[in-house]
């Protein structure tokens, strides 16, 4: 059963600024410090598996760190 938080939680995470400040506020490690938030990029949640099933995510972000 969804839950009806759902669609608050997707619309909140669907900005590059509140990714930004959610994990520079929340998470307490090095490695934060080292990401490049103005590389910040949404992709597509939906992709095959390895054992090709069909997968669907809320959202997913990629962004650059340190040197990679």
């Amino acid at each position: 059963m969804a839950n009806h938080h759902d669609h608050s939680y997707k619309l909140l995470f669907s900005y590059p600024e509140m990714v930004r400040d959610l994990l520079t506020g929340f998470v307490k490690e090095a490695w934060v410090s080292q990401l490049d938030f103005s590389t910040l990029e949404k992709v597509s949640g939906s992709y095959v598996t390895d054992e090709l099933r069909d997968r669907e995510d809320d959202i997913i972000w990629r962004v650059h760190w340190g040197d990679d």
